[in-house]
């Protein structure tokens, strides 16, 4: 049986609170490119040094002293806070990729760009120094901010010997104090348009929402569905265009449209039955940069005033319950410059790390901040996703009574997946949509 259109006594509401979604502070108000991108990290580390000087004296006392890289004195045990810049001999650059014009051998094509030769260097807003001893450096990306205890030994001098690390670690939060009757559904990579896109699979996940597979009961609790980007294919987007005289091109519509057009269709659908928030990802009509902007409102036809277009990353407060995620930019690239494999891991790392994606602006494009780094991540949240990733991955972050999800979301596209979040206890419930072969 089919809910209702309009059937709020059918469905559960949630009580959402606006306060995180409405300052969205992943939104940019004003737009300027001709900063530098050092005053990105410089920003960075002000933010989080004042914490990382509390937590290293928290954990190594207040005897050891806390120098700049330039201050530090041979033989002398001390605390360093700065960022960590990772030289890696293999990460890609603009000169080798010139290397046709240089004589060279081009590069290779490589899923991972970690190496034995790779060297780590801790600096500061002056100064950087070559960090030795005991530190994993297959575990660490560029960007991350961090204190490390060590010494400048006399008969090594440029290179600081690490005896202890210490991150952000930040802590769960207590549990959520929303109702155990509501639920959100996570879904990502529908990829409309293109060449995986399965419209049965599309079609069974649309009437499950609606109740039209007749699970009303189960249904009846998901009070918001989040589309977690990647909402229209890659292959709609026909780079040979750009390279042709516009005479040619001027009779053809581009294969985005038509894919924009059925997403909207589809959305106008579930919007109907429950309030959606949809997020842009790496193929959508959005910004490349981090943070992605929402997806215009002219794409929609919103009639039930139900939609809700969001930034990349999103973070919003829904019974209670603190939400914060991506499209999967900034997981996916940090497992290519370390050697975490899991995604679920790596969501667990960010928030050792305090950072949402610490590799941008390096190795991921991102907007050149100046005075603030709204990446950084103030508190821990109780669910942290990422979507489009290549398997349905899930982790528990827990400490005393605190408790956080770490979820990673594979392409639906892909697997016909989406998962179900209660926001009260935390537990996760995979959906299966996918149409095998005949």
């Amino acid at each position: 049986m089919r809910l209702p259109k309009n059937s709020n006594d059918a469905r559960h509401v949630c009580h959402r609170d606006n306060t995180r979604a409405q300052k969205f502070r992943f939104n940019l108000e004003g737009k300027a490119f001709s900063q530098q991108f050092s005053k990105f990290y410089e920003a960075r580390l002000k933010k989080t040094s004042p914490r990382l000087e509390s937590l290293a004296t928290q954990k190594w006392g207040s005897d050891i002293p806390i120098r700049q890289v330039c201050h530090v004195v041979s033989g002398e045990t001390c605390i360093l806070i700065g960022t960590i810049f990772k030289e890696m001999k293999l990460q890609p650059s603009v000169l080798k990729e010139l290397s046709d014009d240089l004589n060279l051998l081009p590069q290779p094509i490589r899923d991972n760009y970690t190496s034995e030769d790779d060297v780590l260097y801790l600096e500061d807003m002056l100064q950087r120094i070559v960090l030795v001893g005991d530190i994993v450096g297959d575990e660490l990306v560029t960007g991350v901010n961090i204190a490390v205890k060590g010494v400048e030994r006399e008969d090594n001098p440029g290179h600081f010997t690490v005896e202890d690390i210490c991150f952000l670690n930040l802590s769960p939060c207590l549990p959520p104090s929303g109702t155990e009757e509501s639920e959100v559904l996570l879904v990502c990579g529908l990829e409309f348009g293109g060449a995986k896109a399965t419209q049965l699979s599309l079609q069974l996940l649309s009437d499950y929402v609606s109740g039209g597979l007749g699970e009303t009961e189960d249904v009846s609790k998901i009070c918001r569905v989040i589309i977690v980007g990647d909402s229209v294919g890659k292959e709609v987007h026909d780079k040979d265009q750009h390279y042709k005289a516009k005479y040619l091109t001027k009779n053809i519509i581009a294969g985005s449209v038509d894919a924009v057009k059925q997403l909207n269709s589809y959305i106008e659908n579930l919007t109907q039955h429950i309030p959606v928030t949809i997020m842009p990802g790496e193929y959508d009509p959005s910004n490349y940069t981090l943070p992605q902007q929402p997806l215009h409102p002219c794409m929609f036809t919103d009639t039930t005033g139900r939609l809700e277009t969001a930034p990349n990353p999103y973070e919003c407060e829904i019974e209670g319950t603190h939400i914060l995620g991506h499209s999967g930019q900034p997981t996916n690239n940090i497992m290519k410059f370390s050697k975490l494999k899991s995604s679920s891991q790596v969501l667990r790392k960010c928030l050792e790390w305090g950072h949402i994606a610490p590799t941008a602006p390096d190795t991921l494009a991102s907007y050149p901040y100046s005075e603030d780094d709204p990446f950084v991540i103030e508190s821990c949240p109780h669910l942290f996703f990422a979507g489009n990733q290549n398997s349905l991955e899930a982790e528990y972050f827990t400490q005393g009574d605190g408790r956080c999800l770490c979820l990673a979301l594979p392409k639906f596209s892909e697997t016909g997946i989406c998962v179900k979040v209660n926001l009260k206890t935390l537990a996760w419930e995979p959906i299966c949509f996918s149409v095998g072969p005949m």
